[in-house]
């Protein structure tokens, strides 16, 4: 498998998330929920293809299925023989979850072009939602539990801007001040 296409499956909503964060509200405004959906229509074809390729091909070994990693390279080197390493593993567990992580957002990116149509700060929650999809994909596919561990954290930050997307409302900041309690305390079990 292409080590470039499985990069796009996180790297896409990532894109996205940045793009329509910097100039969504200014510069694309309506067609937010379009780029952010079109965008993730590409990310889980991908991870379609490469479910398929690797149940079908480069993932079975004999019987049995292998953990590859087809992309990585050193983040922070402490010395010559220490360092932290980000990549992509692929096996079977990490396969099928960006399938369910790419199908599950891109049916709550589907939905959300009705739901959230004319919301003043439509570009931002297309944009909090790129980053939700992001930190997910980056959760299932970490090589190590340092990689696994900043995106569990970004999947907390992502929540509480998503919760608390209205937060105008008293409802909504006190909805996003629960959830970010209570992933503190999901951090001291991790």
């Amino acid at each position: 498998m292409n080590s470039s296409l499985l990069i796009l499956i996180p790297a896409l909503p990532l894109a996205t998330f940045l793009l329509l964060g910097l100039f969504g509200r200014k510069f694309i405004g309506n067609f937010s929920g379009i780029i952010g959906t079109l965008s993730l229509a590409v990310s889980a074809a991908i991870s379609l293809i490469t479910a398929y390729n690797y149940f079908f091909g480069f993932g079975k070994a004999g019987d049995a299925f292998v953990a590859t990693i087809p992309f990585q390279f050193v983040w922070l080197r402490f010395s010559e023989t220490l360092s932290i390493n980000m990549g992509i593993l692929l096996d079977p567990i990490s396969v099928m979850m960006i399938v369910v992580v790419t199908f599950v957002s891109l049916m709550v990116h589907i939905y959300s072009l009705g739901y959230m149509k004319g919301e003043e700060r439509y570009a931002t929650y297309y944009s909090f939602l790129s980053l939700f999809t992001f930190s997910m994909l980056g959760l299932v596919l970490s090589t190590n539990i340092f990689q696994t561990y900043i995106f569990w954290e970004l999947v907390g930050v992502s929540s509480v801007l998503l919760i608390g997307f209205y937060y105008n409302k008293p409802s909504a900041v006190a909805a996003a001040k629960k959830a970010f309690i209570v992933t503190r305390f999901a951090d001291l079990g991790f």
